[in-house]
């Protein structure tokens, strides 16, 4: 446990102990897919645009989809998009 302690005190981010220690729970929540990334800012108080720039600056990725999944994700809604389109409904 004294490595895990050392490793949070040197963690440069905040400076209380006890901020760092909750931010890196919440990140390891976040990165667990065990809250949502919304929950992980509310419980750090941070707005969403906040912790989004945070994560990448640190190079900590969150996102459930990997980045074939996102692509397919984005171009099925392009094409739900284009049939509502063309269907007169949007």
């Amino acid at each position: 446990m004294e490595e895990v302690d050392r490793l949070v005190f040197n963690f440069p981010l905040f400076k209380d102990y006890r901020e760092k220690e909750r931010f890196l729970k919440v990140v390891g929540l976040l990165v667990s897919h065990q809250i949502t990334f919304e929950k992980a800012a509310e419980l750090l108080d941070m707005r969403l645009d906040e912790l989004a720039f945070l994560l990448d600056k640190l190079g900590v990725e969150y996102s459930l989809l990997d980045e074939e999944e996102a692509r397919l994700e984005k171009e099925e809604a392009k094409r739900i998009l284009e049939e509502l389109k063309r269907e007169g409904r949007l």
